[in-house]
């Protein structure tokens, strides 16, 4: 056999060689089954259409008008429901012919008409004709009739049952009737004073940090996080919390289910990028351990 020859027999043994151990390889080779997603659990039914938010200290200080113009107050507080990580009522200063009272409307009856425009929503309340001395049927409506006394001022115990007969009285559909809401007679409620500049301890016992603000999503009231500075080893930066990790534990006492240490490495919060930024709420959640319910189906 010439050298030519030998060649090509050897190629071709070569190649049975490789269409054999191709054979053998495919027949051993079992594809692997793709890997099951299991999503994680979520903490709560809350799923906003827009995430639109803003924080308590900004609020504090809007006018609050109504669709005649006419001028209800200056919004000076909020009423958190702890329980259910809402804001659920709004208190008013300033109201017309109400002189230094205050008065509590539910946060369902202010809309947000504009950038820094409130708007009084009557809902069911009845808006009649004006009496003598009143221009505006909205600022009569809230301040000018006997039955309404009752509910100027605010009451040394803020209590459900006392919320319940607001969004009753202001014709509102109370948020705690729906579905994924704790109901009303678990509500723990308190003033937003009570809380703002309030120290706050871990689980531990241990210094977490001081309540610098709470990030409110606009449309329902739902509290997204709690605002902490002065936080160990993060300098003057803020530090956002999921807003259901804080229990009130006594009356100016308040503990958020984390560590010192959780805190010192959690993500830093810059109002002027992480206010209305999706990604950066999911992230914050999922770093303390909780699924955001609204991210579910993305």
């Amino acid at each position: 056999m010439n050298k030519i020859g030998k060649i090509l027999v050897m190629l071709g043994f070569v190649f049975c060689l490789i269409l054999l151990g191709g054979s053998a390889f495919a027949e051993d080779f079992v594809p692997p089954e793709p890997e099951m997603f299991i999503p994680p659990q979520a903490i709560c039914e809350y799923r906003p259409g827009a995430f639109n938010t803003f924080e308590a200290s900004w609020l504090i200080g809007h006018q609050v008008t109504d669709t005649e113009s006419g001028y209800l107050g200056e919004i000076s507080s909020l009423i958190i429901d702890n329980t259910n990580g809402r804001i659920a009522l709004v208190v008013l200063s300033d109201v017309p012919n109400l002189g230094n009272k205050l008065l509590a409307i539910p946060f369902s009856s202010v809309t947000r008409v504009g950038e820094n425009t409130f708007e009084f929503n009557p809902g069911k309340m009845a808006i009649g004709v004006v009496s003598p001395g009143y221009s505006d049927p909205y600022v009569f409506a809230v301040t000018g009739g006997r039955s309404n006394s009752e509910f100027y001022g605010m009451p040394s115990a803020i209590t459900p049952a006392w919320a319940a007969d607001i969004y009753k009285h202001y014709g509102q559909e109370p948020y705690w009737t729906k579905g994924g809401e704790k109901p009303l007679k678990d509500l723990e409620l308190y003033q937003s004073t009570k809380l703002m500049g309030a120290k706050v301890q871990t689980a531990k016992g241990e210094e977490a940090g001081m309540v610098n603000d709470l990030v409110i999503d606009s449309p329902d009231g739902h509290i997204v996080f709690l605002l902490l500075s002065g936080v160990a080893g993060r300098s003057d930066l803020l530090v956002a919390v999921p807003f259901g990790d804080l229990s009130k534990t006594g009356d100016n006492m308040f503990t958020v289910n984390t560590t010192r240490e959780e805190l010192t490495y959690a993500p830093s919060f810059d109002e002027t990028a992480d206010l209305s930024n999706l990604t950066f709420a999911r992230d914050v959640y999922r770093y303390f351990g909780q699924h955001p319910c609204w991210t579910e189906g993305e």
